[in-house]
């Protein structure tokens, strides 16, 4: 199967699909300088965890926190057998109970959303079995709270006399790190800030309610920033808002972009969907990736399952497989493809027709709370819509609007015609019935979400930049940073990026340091954007194309 042209990679033209298109909350105000270099330079882009009380999280120490009570020195104790220290369930024939286990986990590099993977291979642990939500998808840094509910197992003690005895896995894209918390304020979480304020608990009730970004934006304009410009868009920003668009990274930079599977999978066209997922990966040029993937579009199954990489790539070998032994492809897929995939996939379709049906609400309808669009109700813990007499007093940050999920009707709002719309468009039908999907449909999104943002505890200042990071990052402030950023590409830095990252420039003269809080599944990107009046391509770095490789 020939991919079609449309299909390729472009950011803008991915822009205009996923419905970014060139507005903005406060129209006609002046673009302001400025680029996130992240690609080059990690910690100009850093999410931390936040709690419910506000206090941020951070790497405190480097190493396993709680490690196995087995000795590393002696034999390990046979299943079945009493020893102390453990619980009465070896007594039974059992394995041992195990006290849950948790740690910071800190990733850093081109792909910080790989750092599960990476952690689950040191510790000996199925990687579906660490509890990580929401890493960061950009160029960065990500920290956030890893969780085991079962504990450490014996066998993660070989990870004590390996890697990670030092804490650090590095020498590889993401650079991982992992270790005890420290829970920091925002006003104390300053870049070059030291001041703590430890944690006197444990990490057993830590709910992740948002979290905080520390954003470098270079390249700045002297003259804007003299004349205010660049204050008064971060000012307005804070007052009116931004648009809660989905970031690009949540659609897929793939030569088939993620939407495209998902509409597949949306609409039951199951071979479709099996053939976008075994050829819409190219790896780098002449490898066997690129090779495997060639043969699956030329619809060569045995040959492609003979070029398939040995390792990291078992999903697509098992979907192929699949489907050579004359499996029906629902079937192949509900056997080979993980959860999380049909998640990502499928979401994608959703985060699409929410993107068009925003930019609608908020071009052809008024700029504020209107009657009939929704709003959330705590107490129903649901969304309903807004009444005449309640409309006075509202922002339009309060309007939300519903996330379709397949298999179930839009409900009634001011966007459900846009949303039913980009959904027939993408999958026309009736679509595949719920039971087909290896997943509750009500745990892809949230069930609604928020046409307009309005950043939390904001701090600002400009200063001028070198070739380095200007910031802090947890490894530095601790004394432990391996591979300090140098200003040149990133490791692991794709060929298929944006020009403009592969450039040694863009790193020396006046940046901006900015600091904010967002609930979770908020953006950052979407904050740049409205600040800097600019759509991502014009801004980002590392918009390269990303493979799908399960």
């Amino acid at each position: 199967m020939t991919l079609p042209a449309a299909l390729r990679f472009q950011a803008r033209a991915l822009e205009a699909d996923v419905g970014f298109h060139g507005f903005f909350l406060a129209a006609g105000t002046e673009r302001v300088a400025g680029a996130l270099r992240s690609a080059r330079v990690p910690c100009d882009l850093q999410r931390h965890e936040v709690g419910s009380g506000g206090e941020v999280l951070h790497l405190a120490t480097l190493g396993l926190p709680n490690p196995p009570a087995a000795s590393l020195s002696g034999p390990p104790v046979p299943r079945g057998a009493s020893a102390p220290g453990k619980r009465l369930g070896a007594a039974w024939g059992g394995e041992p109970v195990r006290q849950p286990w948790s740690a910071t986990l800190y990733a850093r590099g081109q792909r910080p959303e790989t750092a599960r993977r990476v952690l689950a291979a040191a510790l000996q642990v199925p990687q579906t079995s660490l509890q990580v939500r929401g890493a960061l998808a950009s160029p960065g840094v990500s920290v956030q709270l890893l969780r085991l509910p079962r504990g450490l197992p014996a066998e993660a003690r070989e990870a004590l006399q390996g890697p990670l005895r030092s804490g650090l896995l590095a020498g590889q894209d993401p650079l991982v790190a992992v270790g005890g918390a420290t829970l920091l304020t925002p006003k104390e979480s300053q870049p070059r800030g030291r001041a703590a304020k430890r944690d006197t608990g444990g990490q057993a009730d830590w709910s992740c309610t948002g979290h905080r970004y520390t954003v470098v934006v270079r390249d700045l304009d002297p003259r804007q920033v003299s004349s205010g410009l660049v204050d008064e868009s971060i000012e307005r920003v804070c007052s009116e808002g931004f648009i809660n668009f989905f970031e690009l990274a949540a659609f897929g930079l793939a030569e088939v972009r993620r939407y495209e599977v998902g509409a597949a999978l949306w609409a039951g066209r199951w071979d479709a969907a099996a053939r976008l997922l075994l050829g819409m990966n190219l790896g780098g040029e002449g490898s066997a990736l690129a090779r495997a993937s060639a043969a699956f579009r030329a619809g060569d199954l045995e040959r492609g399952l003979e070029l398939l990489p040995q390792e990291g790539a078992e999903g697509l070998r098992g979907l192929a497989m699949q489907l050579l032994l004359s499996r029906p492809a629902l079937e192949a897929l509900q056997r080979a493809v993980p959860r999380a995939v049909w998640v990502r996939h499928l979401s994608a379709v959703s985060r699409l027709a929410w993107n068009h049906a925003a930019a609608v609400r908020l071009t052809q309808w008024p700029r504020r709370p209107i009657p009939g669009d929704l709003i959330w109700d705590e107490r129903a813990g649901e969304a309903r819509p807004l009444g005449v007499e309640e409309v006075e007093g509202r922002h339009l940050s309060e309007v939300v609007l519903p996330l379709p999920r397949p298999g179930e009707p839009v409900p009634e709002c001011t966007g459900r015609l846009r949303l039913e719309a980009t959904l027939n468009r993408l999958a026309p039908g009736d679509g595949a019935p719920v039971a087909a999907f290896p997943l509750e449909v009500s745990s892809l999104l949230p069930r609604a979400r928020a046409i307009v943002g309005v950043p939390a505890d904001v701090s600002w200042d400009i200063s001028k930049a070198g070739p380095g990071p200007i910031v802090d990052c947890d490894l530095a402030r601790l004394g432990a940073d391996p591979t300090p950023d140098s200003g040149g590409p990133g490791r692991g830095a794709r060929a298929g990026g944006r020009r403009s990252s592969l450039r040694a420039g863009g790193l020396d003269g006046m940046a901006l340091r900015l600091r904010f809080s967002l609930p979770r599944g908020g953006s950052a990107e979407a904050v740049l954007r409205e600040v800097l009046h600019a759509n991502p391509s014009e801004f980002c770095e590392g918009l390269g194309r990303r493979d799908e490789v399960f």
